[in-house]
């Protein structure tokens, strides 16, 4: 590559995701009844109930961050917080202290053991608890790996995100539509005080839009916070547990979403470093049989909590981080052996054919001169 300096040390940039992270959480031991109020004083026994213990714990309670570790967690800050940011609600994940903070036991225990302090508990809420969603989950997951067509995939993928969108479905934002097809009933609906809005269509069709009058809350919202408390641990622990132990300094984290991690990674060669770790905690299904690094192939697919190479084996050479859900990035192909006297040349992109990651960078030069 013409960009290539061999003075410099070298680096490698991946991208990985987690298979189903919420099928993951939804197979671990979830509330099933029994809820009842503890003392906070109880804190310290509930903190050793290990994962698979018969009864859980939501905690309220104040965490702060000690200093010592703010250099350490500055690229993925443990406990993240939904925080009023200009009259918009956000999750933050930052430094600062959280003050009645809501959390699943196993992140509090997660939490500790990283080095975050408790300096107060507020309430406990402790339930019986069982993997009770697992079975479903599993046969979802293998009639997926299974499916001949990408709707198949897809439909079975829905099955199980549709359970845990059930569980955290918000029916504050549920409406009563109704299509009117004179003035006369739509003046009638405007005049109600549960009106919301209208939507014209036509001259003589419009759709009204009415609030409920009445709220029926009959949806397990404790589930939903227990399965996106528990699918942090997962991450939390890919991150600190495995990349970190591994590279220390010398991974730094790119961008994150809720399931993906991307890396810039100073190393000799990242896929010998892993191959090891493969059967443990990688999938390699997407590969090529040829990769020329001695990385095992096909591996775990679609196997739940596996990471998941998004360039499928291929060696990102450009990335550009320019905002939330938009960072351009370009890869080159692995060669096999025999060819690598060939010079590689960008085979992909992950930008808009309308942006190119030359693009982008000029973009970011502009904002950072600024």
């Amino acid at each position: 590559m013409s960009t290539y300096d061999a003075s410099q040390p070298t680096k490698y940039l991946t991208y990985l995701d987690a298979n189903n992270l919420y099928g993951w959480a939804m197979s671990q031991p979830l509330p099933t009844g029994d809820f009842e109020w503890v003392e906070p004083e109880e804190i310290g026994e509930i903190l050793e109930y290990p994962d698979d213990h018969e009864y859980g714990a939501m905690i309220e309670c104040d965490l702060e961050y000690p200093q010592d570790l703010h250099d350490a967690h500055n690229d993925y800050p443990l406990a993240p917080q939904n925080v009023e940011i200009d009259k918009v609600r956000k999750l933050v994940p930052h430094l600062g202290k959280r003050e009645k903070y809501t959390l699943h036991y196993r992140n509090l225990k997660m939490y500790l053991e990283m080095g975050m302090k408790l300096t107060k508990c507020r309430r406990i809420i402790r339930f019986k608890q069982s993997p009770w969603l697992k079975h479903y989950v599993d046969l979802n997951t293998a009639l997926r790996v299974k499916a001949k067509t990408d709707s198949e995939k897809d439909f079975f993928k829905l099955m199980n995100n549709s359970v845990f969108g059930k569980t955290m479905e918000n029916i504050r934002k549920h409406v009563d539509v109704r299509l009117v097809t004179t003035e006369k009933q739509a003046l009638k609906l405007v005049a109600k005080p549960n009106f919301d809005r209208r939507v014209v269509f036509t001259e003589n069709l419009a759709a009204v839009h009415m609030k409920k009058t009445k709220l029926k809350f009959n949806k397990p919202i404790y589930l939903g916070a227990c399965i996106l408390d528990i699918s942090k641990l997962l991450m939390y622990d890919f991150h600190y547990g495995f990349v970190r132990k591994m590279y220390g300094d010398k991974a730094r984290l790119l961008f994150t979403d809720t399931d993906s991690l991307a890396y810039e990674i100073q190393t000799d060669d990242f896929y010998k470093d892993i191959s090891p770790h493969v059967e443990a905690k990688f999938d390699t299904s997407n590969y090529p049989i040829e990769h020329p690094s001695t990385i095992p192939t096909g591996k775990n697919k679609k196997v739940l909590g596996m990471f998941k190479d998004e360039c499928g084996g291929k060696i990102m050479t450009d990335f550009v981080g320019l905002r939330r859900s938009y960072t351009p990035s370009r890869w080159t192909t692995v060669r096999p052996p025999r060819r690598r006297r060939e010079s590689p040349r960008a085979s992909s992109s992950a930008a808009s054919p309308s942006t190119t990651t030359s693009d982008a960078s000029r973009l970011s030069r502009r904002f950072a001169d600024r």
